[in-house]
């Protein structure tokens, strides 16, 4: 038996081993929610749910100086789900006002709730320019009973600006599925990210007089 032999079969197991042993106690890793290009949100088991989280337009100067990366806010949301604090507490200085800015503008779930949130900038697929869907045609709620309010709903546009899904966040539950309904049938103007049509999500909010 050659040397060389002799030392592959003494040394293997050990090293199977070791390596079963490094996969087995890492760590879990984070799990990550990429709704778009440059916005990343760490999911949080717990956490509320994001109904309308646009992406990050991109500082034209963090661009221009090539500096990227990820900024950590501190979230409070109301109970109607808007977002009434983001601090940012993590990240590049140059990045944090846009981060705040973009997250003042979520929609989470009805919720009371305080979280943190995640926003990313890549310089491979930087967001330029973002400019949300706006309804250009509205269809009036079909409704003949008594209740008076308005209903907030989000919609998914596709580029075509046709709904393609509605999402309830809030208002009286009877007047909810007219609402839905009525969405369903309204024209938006598709977002457009660095001027191209996109699929994009838009609040609305239905009044009932």
């Amino acid at each position: 038996m050659t040397r060389l032999r002799w030392a592959m079969i003494t040394l293997a197991p050990p090293a199977i081993y070791l390596a079963l042993l490094i996969v087995a106690t890492r760590p879990e890793a984070p799990e990550y929610v990429l709704p778009g290009p440059t916005v990343m949100t760490v999911s949080d088991k717990g956490g509320p749910v994001v109904l309308h989280g646009p992406e990050a337009v991109y500082p034209a100067q963090a661009l221009r100086d090539r500096i990227e990366g990820s900024v950590g806010l501190k979230v409070t949301v109301a109970d109607d789900g808007t977002v009434t604090s983001a601090v940012p507490i993590s990240g590049p200085a140059p990045l944090r006002q846009a981060a705040a800015e973009n997250v003042r503008r979520w929609q989470f779930e009805p919720k009371a709730v305080e979280t943190q949130i995640d926003v990313g900038f890549s310089l491979r697929t930087p967001t330029q320019s973002l400019e949300l869907p706006q309804p250009v045609k509205r269809v009036a709620p079909k409704y003949k009973g008594p209740m008076h309010g308005s209903v907030r709903v989000v919609a998914t546009v596709n580029p075509r600006g046709r709904v393609e899904f509605v999402q309830p966040v809030s208002g009286p539950e009877l007047l909810v599925p007219a609402a839905l309904q009525s969405v369903r049938r309204w024209t938006f103007r598709p977002a457009l990210r660095n001027g191209e049509a996109t699929y994009g999500t838009a609040i609305v909010d239905v009044a009932f007089l």
